[in-house]
């Protein structure tokens, strides 16, 4: 693909906040957030204020200090409903309560894609087995998904079509609109791995007609090693969700609260509650790792500040860079497309001298502080690129007069 110069993006001003971002000073050029992103000092002064707190035990009501501003955040980010979101660890962990409260159609099938990262495919491939579903398997072209693949394989006996919106080898944003409006027709929900989309470009739940999803928050949400994720259920589609053991906490809390309850002395506890019609149906049921939570918090506060449609911008000016660049030097960009309305943060270039000298330029890349990755999968592969609001122009720069140092 020939980029279009008369691109929306060209001459957008960069965000300036590398101060904000200490372990910046490791590196010549950190170029890697789809594999792990930085943390901000504002979070990291937001963990030192947890501790202290901790430590004096000044505590009043957790539920209120941090998991409802936490859910105030990330609603805010997607454009959903505080309601509509839970908490995970990472990403998997979220994933799997979601896809083990599927009720599955009498021989039944899931929709998937032959790019889907390996924890989201397996844990796909379990669930078949243990419902006895078929797999369909959407396969891609030179990198792109096209929506008549999906429309031919969905039909009335898929109960759910599920993919990462964003494809971690090259960066490819599935139409996930297109999708959800197949997929809903025939009676299927849509169930989304958002790790690599949500913090790095707009993504609208609602307007997308996702119905689940889930999140980590160690790459575009700036959590790196902490372990935080979210969980996002639509509201429609909470009642349909029937997870196969719930605890106290997945249910309505008691008309007296919690407080109350727990006094009362003539409760029976083998009587369950009501239901949950919140997200919260879908939670971890008992305490919570309110740390993880409060860092998550700070991070998506952080990212909200900042406004997401600056931090599209902003990435997407880095990412027409980063394709001109390319494409100037006679590189391919794999699984491009020329709608910057579909670009996400990740590009992934191919310089033609293959696996091996790719493979040996990224390490020694990373052994002189330019931070890239290699990933490949079913047939694709090449260096992948993925800039966030710390990095500009002259990082770019650094990172292609490497690769020519290095081809």
């Amino acid at each position: 693909m020939q980029y279009n110069m008369k691109s929306k993006y060209m001459g957008y001003p960069y965000l300036n906040v590398k101060e904000d971002f200490p372990a910046l000073k490791r590196y010549k050029a950190y170029l890697n957030t789809a594999a792990q992103g930085l943390i901000p000092k504002q979070t990291s002064q937001a963990l030192k204020r947890f501790l202290e707190k901790t430590e004096k035990d000044e505590w009043e009501e957790l539920r209120e200090e941090i998991e409802k501003p936490a859910k105030r955040e990330i609603a805010k980010l997607i454009g959903c409903s505080d309601e509509e979101v839970s908490f995970s660890i990472q990403t998997t962990d979220g994933f799997r309560r979601i896809l083990l409260s599927i009720k599955p159609k009498e021989e039944g099938n899931i929709v998937g894609i032959d790019l889907e990262f390996p924890s989201i495919s397996m844990a796909i491939k379990t669930l078949s087995q243990r419902n006895h579903s078929e797999i369909r398997i959407v396969k891609h072209r030179d990198g792109r998904y096209d929506i008549l693949d999906f429309e031919k394989l969905i039909d009335e006996k898929t109960y759910a079509v599920i993919f990462s919106s964003v494809v971690w080898v090259n960066g490819f944003m599935l139409p996930i609109r297109e999708i959800s409006e197949i997929a809903h027709e025939k009676g299927a929900l849509v169930i989304v791995d958002g790790i690599q989309h949500v913090g790095a470009v707009n993504m609208n739940v609602k307007k997308l007609g996702i119905d689940a999803m889930a999140v980590g928050g160690e790459k575009w949400l700036l959590n790196n090693i902490i372990g935080s994720g979210f969980i996002y259920i639509d509201k429609e589609v909470i009642e349909e969700l029937d997870p196969p053991a719930q605890t106290l906490m997945n249910f309505q809390e008691p008309l007296e609260g919690w407080s109350k309850w727990w006094a009362t002395i003539d409760k029976d506890p083998w009587i369950p509650l009501e239901k949950s019609k919140t997200a919260s149906k879908l939670d971890w049921g008992g305490g919570k790792p309110y740390i993880l939570i409060e860092a998550l918090r700070s991070s998506v506060e952080y990212l909200n500040n900042i406004g997401i449609e600056s931090i599209e911008k902003h990435n997407r000016a880095l990412k027409r860079k980063i394709i001109e660049e390319a494409e100037k030097r006679g590189y391919k960009v794999l699984g491009c497309v020329e709608n910057e309305d579909r670009w996400s943060s990740i590009t992934t270039i191919s310089t033609g001298m293959g696996y091996e000298k790719e493979m040996e330029a990224v390490k020694s890349m990373r052994e002189e502080g330019v931070q890239v990755s290699y990933r490949g999968s079913s047939g694709i592969g090449g260096i992948r690129i993925s800039p966030h609001i710390y990095n500009d122009e002259i990082d770019i720069e650094v990172l292609f007069s490497k690769i020519k140092e290095k081809i």
